[in-house]
């Protein structure tokens, strides 16, 4: 894909373009979510898993072309991409049975709001993703990392369509990251940014909405930092600034990190994985202990919110 990219000029990065979140310096393919999706695709038709999960796939199709389209012609607005987003995640949690109603300890949604947290989390998850995608091998690494845990716990509970795609998923990172880390020769791209979040994210809801031994809050410790991430840009920007939340900057962590500590491209990434990985592995240890997996939460926010507001003061040290 690399290669087809810049044989003939699609799908590319342009460094000398205006976005406030770039950080190479060359022009770079942008079409390494295309062999990821290529690799899920490749599952479902070898096996009997298109018939069983049709809907499934249909919807990941669709929130990857949400994605790839912007990668090719750059011209597609935020909200035109949310709508088609909106589209595929429809068809996937009616279709596979992903709506979260159990958030249990807390409470136990209606059905009907059921489906609109569905929907807003599920969305969300995806654009997380894409907003962390920002650093050499940053966003494939927190992705492996989270299909692990997920293939783990699918392992545990004996959910077998969770436990394969999770390995696909995982081995299909591991594919791109190769070109991608340390040294950046080819970008994961809107397409596969999305695509890995709404898949992360309706594994994670079937998961847990259909196996009681899993806790509902172990899908937000598995993916805390990319949805605290986007949380936390959109008070950033909306409630502090007034902005659009759709608007972009070079506000997030791992810019800061990079602009104001480290000044190093993939190092930064390896510290934010590091950072991460304790928080994953408990979230796996305790699966089933849903106060538990709410407190590491409340301690992951902690310790972020501690270190970005050093990063913003320049009193990391």
């Amino acid at each position: 894909m690399k290669f087809l990219s810049k044989k003939f000029h699609i799908f590319i990065d342009k460094a000398d373009s205006n976005k406030p979140q770039r950080i190479h310096i060359a022009h770079t393919s942008r079409a390494g979510g295309v062999g990821i999706f290529l690799a899920f695709c490749l599952i479902f038709f070898a096996g009997d898993y298109l018939s069983l999960n049709l809907y499934f796939f249909i919807a990941f199709t669709i929130v990857f072309i949400s994605g790839l389209s912007e990668d090719f012609s750059a011209s597609l607005s935020p909200k035109t991409r949310l709508l088609i987003q909106l589209l595929g995640v429809c068809i996937g949690i009616f279709g596979v049975g992903a709506v979260i109603t159990d958030l249990s300890p807390i409470i136990k949604l209606p059905y009907f709001l059921g489906i609109a947290f569905s929907l807003f989390g599920i969305i969300g998850v995806c654009n997380a993703i894409n907003i962390i995608d920002g650093l050499n091998g940053l966003a494939g690494g927190i992705c492996i990392m989270a299909f692990t845990a997920i293939g783990i716990a699918g392992f545990i509970v004996k959910a077998d369509f969770i436990l394969l795609a999770s390995i696909i998923g995982a081995g299909g990172v591991m594919g791109f990251i190769i070109l991608n880390f340390p040294k950046g020769k080819i970008f994961l791209g809107d397409g596969g940014a999305y695509m890995l979040g709404f898949i992360l994210a309706i594994l994670l809801s079937v998961l847990t909405q259909k196996n009681t031994y899993v806790s509902t809050w172990f899908g937000l410790t598995i993916m805390i930092y990319p949805v605290w991430e986007v949380l936390f840009s959109i008070y950033r920007r909306k409630i502090k600034r007034n902005l659009s939340p759709m608007q972009p900057d070079r506000m997030h962590l791992h810019m800061l990190l990079h602009k104001r500590v480290f000044k190093n491209n993939p190092l930064s990434s390896a510290i934010i994985w590091l950072f991460n990985l304790p928080f994953m592995i408990l979230g796996v240890i305790f699966m089933h202990r849903a106060w538990v997996l709410m407190g590491i939460c409340i301690v992951f926010i902690i310790i972020y919110m501690i270190i970005y507001r050093r990063l913003v003061k320049f009193k990391f040290f």
